[in-house]
Formats: structure tokens, sequence, C-alpha cells
């Protein structure tokens, strides 16, 4: 495997060399975003003449004019565009690797929040909200929702709905309840409605991290008067409905048509929401075809109504080889590595960009990591879950990793070899963070293990101690195959038997709730200090998201949120990171304090070694068809395209 990875990693650098090099022209434009409620835009000497709609709604002859679509005048979202004003129409393919694989619009649906951020996260504004304001004492958020807004069916957009949330939603037992993200101190929020476009959302502590989740994640908000049909509380004939669909329960159907605007993963064509396309429909290849919503809120500069793009369709493709060749053939607008392709990939991305008139694209990668190596501490087997709790251990295993051999092989020399850890840029890094245990140092790896007491066995294998074979069982959910084969050959050149398995992210998913995962690679980004705030998953447990708990430690967080009713008691360092990142949420940016818990968070993690990185701040390889206008051609790479604002791309044919 080593010396057909060696030549084929040689004949693709030899590709790269001799073409053209990649270019990446200066532009000189503003690429953050600039929007004002009317409003705000007139006060400042703004003038729109009238508004005007993509000419694909012209024969949707019940549709009233655009001006009754919009919101109340003064609570039209104006948006200034990336580079200049689009034009309507046409339609943009992508891709998910498997079914479930970005179900709304993919990365042009994460940036529709109450809050946006601009494209290099730097600045926080009102988006779905008109406004979003925080007491003197940090408790309390005020929402105030624009007038006149309405759902992609028409109906009014209100307080009514985020009660809908609150009360019937996130409050009912038999439904998913409160994201950890909005529990300050442990408790949910107590929300009002003050008015029908006014809402109060008080937190049992400061909380002024809040303004930046809305702007990320969650959709606090659902269309009330759509869902009531699903609900038991609403209708009496719900579980009659339920069944005769199939669903055992009422709310296991509820949740099934109410995903998509309150989650990620968008099944029910009928499902009203606030993004720009709408869910039409799904063929019996899993691909999907989303259309424009009617009644979006934004306008550019010159009073066309957003978006552009009249349709999209994301493909149903999971092997990375027709992936690369779609993309080639130009059959693909948009899409990023990680998703079938990797930097590896960037000679045959190249070679293809006449053919498929597209241009590839280096995003510089604002993380520390490009992919990381996980051990979950709280697997089932308790042999192995006593050994990968041994910071000896995860300083060994990281030890073993020959991070130049994997730079110079998957990132032609473009990475850093490094630690996992904040990007140097950042105001949190510190220079002993590179290189913390990142040496290549087989000597010094193989001193731990055997400090561990983790005997060598006769056949080349270290022994548990228990007297069985060490052996890991190393997931790969994201297609890193040649990655995974490298550092499974660099574990077991120090005595740990690896057994890779590949897997889809739903059985992944799956097996990390049931605690049977043993390591994983996975993404390494999420690590700079905007995430560290924000959305602090790599910094204490459950080490990744409540729904994929890579690094373990789920039962622990759920102890912490409920005081001990549930879940499993912590050990007192994950007690007191739990603590320190809880206090660090309640701090003010920029502040002493922000300042010395941000970095005393940073500290521990990186020394405990949770997060083991291999190659870092290797740009980001994403390619975007020559016809897409007002793509982010030079965003930095924090997460997928989650600050692309694809509402104002357009199509130049």
């Amino acid at each position: 495997m080593r010396k057909l990875l060696l030549s084929l990693v040689l004949t693709l650098l030899l590709t790269l060399l001799s073409l053209p090099a990649l270019a990446q022209e200066e532009e000189e434009y503003v690429d953050d975003l600039t929007t004002w409620s009317m409003d705000e835009y007139e006060a400042n000497g703004g003038t729109i003449e009238s508004f005007q709609q993509s000419a694909s709604l012209d024969a949707m002859a019940d549709l009233p004019p655009v001006e009754e679509r919009l919101p109340e005048h003064d609570d039209i979202l104006v948006v200034q565009p990336r580079r200049e004003v689009g034009t309507h129409g046409g339609e943009l393919t992508w891709y998910g690797m498997n079914p479930d694989s970005f179900g709304n619009t993919g990365w042009s649906a994460w940036d529709q929040r109450l809050m946006a951020l601009s494209t290099d996260w730097t600045t926080i504004s009102p988006q779905i909200a008109k406004s979003v304001e925080l007491s003197d004492d940090l408790m309390t958020m005020t929402i105030t929702l624009r007038r006149g807004m309405k759902w992609s069916d028409g109906e009014p957009f209100t307080t009514a709905d985020i009660m809908f949330w609150y009360e019937d939603i996130m409050s009912n037992a038999e439904l998913p309840n409160f994201h950890s993200d909005f529990m300050a101190g442990g408790q949910p929020p107590v929300i009002e409605a003050v008015d029908d476009y006014t809402a109060t959302f008080t937190f049992a502590q400061p909380y002024p991290v809040i303004t930046a989740l809305i702007a990320v994640s969650h959709f606090p908000m659902a269309p009330r008067h759509y869902l009531e049909q699903f609900h038991a509380d609403y209708n009496e004939n719900a579980q009659a409905l339920a069944e005769e669909a199939g669903y055992e329960t009422w709310a296991d159907y509820f949740t099934f048509m109410s995903d998509g605007q309150i989650g990620d993963f968008q099944r029910n064509p009928d499902l009203p929401v606030l993004k720009p396309w709408t869910f039409e429909s799904e063929d019996e290849f899993g691909n999907r075809f989303f259309t424009r919503n009617p009644y979006y809120y934004k306008v550019d500069t010159e009073g066309n109504q957003l978006p552009y793009v009249d349709s999209q369709v994301r493909l149903l493709l999971s092997d990375p080889e027709v992936i690369k060749l779609n993309i080639q053939a130009g059959e693909i607008d948009y899409t990023s590595a990680g998703f079938g392709f990797d930097i590896v990939d960037l000679p045959v991305l190249i070679a293809g960009e006449e053919q498929g008139d597209y241009t590839t694209l280096m995003w510089p990668i604002a993380s520390g990591g490009n992919w990381k190596f996980m051990f979950n501490i709280t697997t089932a087997d308790d042999v192995l879950r006593e050994i990968f709790n041994d910071v000896r251990w995860r300083q060994a295993m990281s030890l073993a990793i020959n991070r130049a051999e994997i730079n110079d092989t998957l990132f032609f020399n473009l990475g850093v070899e490094r630690q996992w850890g904040p990007p140097q840029s950042d105001r949190f890094f510190e220079d002993w963070m590179l290189d913390y245990y990142a040496d290549f140092d087989t000597d010094q790896a193989n001193a731990l293990l055997d400090e561990m007491g983790l005997e060598m066995g006769p056949d080349g294998y270290r022994l548990r101690p228990d007297g069985e074979r060490l052996t890991v069982v190393l997931w790969n959910a994201i297609t890193q195959d040649a990655l995974v084969e490298l550092v499974a050959e660099y574990w077991e050149n120090v005595g740990v038997d690896v057994e890779i398995n590949p897997s889809t992210r739903e059985a992944f998913a799956q097996a990390l709730l049931a605690n049977e995962v043993h390591a994983s690679v996975w993404f390494a980004s999420w690590n700079d200090e905007f995430k560290l705030y924000q959305i602090p998953i790599w910094y204490r447990p459950p080490y990744g998201l409540d729904s994929t708990p890579i690094g373990g430690g789920l039962a622990w967080r759920q102890w912490y949120l409920t005081g001990g009713e549930q879940g499993e008691e912590p050990p007192e360092w994950q007690l007191e990171q739990m603590q320190l990142v809880e206090r660090f949420q309640q701090t003010v940016r920029g502040t002493d304090e922000y300042f010395e818990l941000g970095a005393q968070i940073q500290k521990r993690v990186i020394e405990q070694l949770y997060n083991i990185g291999t190659v870092g701040e290797a740009p980001r390889i994403a390619v975007r068809s020559n016809r897409l206008e007002n793509f982010p051609d030079q965003m930095p790479f924090l997460d997928h395209l989650v600050s692309g604002h694809s509402d104002q791309w357009f199509i130049r044919e």
C-alpha cells in the first residue's frame, strides 16, 4: 500500500509541477457582508425605485406582486452584493455523499439565521431578525422581527412561531428538547412574546455568547400554522395521522414533518421555511431538487428580490472517483474538499479546469488543523477506556505520527507539521502549541507505552492489561483513506494493532452514541478564537457535537447540565473544564477575563491531547464553476460555506 501511495503521489506531484501556477487573482472588492434594513438604507441616502422578481415567477397567476410578498417597506433587508448586482435565473448543481448529506440546500442554507456573519466571521449583523439587543446585565436578549415577513407559503412569520418552538417543541417531553447551546447555567431560557414582533429570551446567568450562537446555529422558530396539525396538543387525531403515515408515535411523525427549519435535514417538501430555496422533491436515486422561495425577505441595492438563482439540485454521489469525474466534466457548480476529494487531488482538479470550465480555489484555512485523530475516552470497552484516559497513551500516539511524511505525501508540503490547536494568527496561539508532542519520535512513543505497562507480545503487538492483543478499531467516516492508512501504519510500528473501519456518517454517529467507537479521524477545524467562544465542542465533554461525540464524554455533559440527575458523574478534571468553558461564555469578548479564561481553556485541552493533529494550515481546496458569480473566492475557510451568502450568487450565461 505504501509503495502504491507514494507512486501515485509522485505522479500527481509531477503533474502539478508541469501545470501553470494556480491563479488566485488579487481583486479589489470588499468581501464582507453589508446589509441594511430599508429604513437604515434610505436614511443613509440609498434609494430603490421599484422591486423586481425572477421571471420564473411571472407565470404564477395566484402569486401576489413582489411588493406584497416582501416585509413591510422599512423592514425589507437590503443586501450589497459581494462584487456586483446579479441577474435572476438558472440552476446550480452540487452533491452530497450520503442521503442525509446537506439535506437542505447544503452549504447555501446554513447562513440563514436570526443573525448573519460576515464572510470573514469578524462581524455579526441582523438577518432574519431586524434587531437583537442584550440587556446591561447580559441575561436578556430582545429580538425584534421584521414586520410583514412571511414563510415560504405566504403565511405571516411572527413571535407566535417562536413561542410555538419554545412552548410546544422544546418544552414538550416527547419531542427533541433544548440544545445545550441554549442552556446557560444548565437552565433553558424563559422566552416571552412582548408583541407579534418582539420576543425576549431571559437566561439564568449572563450569556453574551448567545448573539454569536444564533448567527451560526439553531433556528428558535417553527411554522406554527403548518405544524399544529401534526401536534397532539392541537390535533386530537395526530396519533392516527402518524400511524397512517407509518410512524409509531405522533412525536416521530412531527419530527419528520418539521425537520428542515428547526433542524438541518428537510424531508418534507410541504414544510414552510424562511430560506432562499424550498425543498421540492427527491427522485428514486436520492437526488434532491430545490426551488426559489417567492416570499424571501431580501433585495439587492437595485430592488431585485433575492435569491438570484432560481433552483438548485443536490446529486447523491458516494464514490470519490465519480465525484471527481463529475467535477472535471463541469457537472458540479460548487464544492469543497473533504467531500470525495482533498488536497492530494489538486493536480487532477487543475488538469480538468479547461474541460470542465471551472476554477480550483485555495481557501486559507482559519484553523490550526486540517484533519485530526481522537480516541473515545468513554468507550464501552473498560480496558481500552482506562488506556485511552491515560495522557501517556495520547502522547505516544502523537509522537508515533510522521507529520513530515504526511505533509510531503498528501499535502505537497503546503501545510504546517504541527499539533492541533488555534492557528498561528489567532490571539490565543502560543509558540509551544505548534510542536507539542508533534515530533516524530518512535523511541519516546515506545518508552511511554512501556511505562504504561503495555508489554510487547511475541507477535510484535502490544498486550492489554487483561492479556489480550491491544487492538484499536479506527473509524473513517469522512473518506480520508490515504491519511488513515498512513496513521494506522505509524501506530502499528509501535505495537498497536489497528483495524481500519470505513463507515458512513450515519453508522458512525450511531456507534458513537452507543460508545462502540475506539478511535476516529475527523475534521480538525473549530479551534479558532471565534469557535472557542461560540461552539467550544472540542474543549469540553463530549468533545464533539451531542449527536456525534467523537472524543466521548456525552454522559458527563448530561450529568453537568442536569445537576447530576442524568448521565454519569465526570472526573474532576473534566468537571473543571466544563466549568471553565461555561464561565468563558459568560464573559464579554475582549475583556481581560475573556483572554485569561480562553488561554487557560486552550492550554489545558492541548496539554491533554484529546485532539491529535497531523498537518495544519494547509489551504482548503474548493471548486467553483466559471459561470458562478459573487462566490466567495477568497474566503477564509472556517465551516463549509456558513458565511458564503449564497442568496447573492448568480449565474452568468
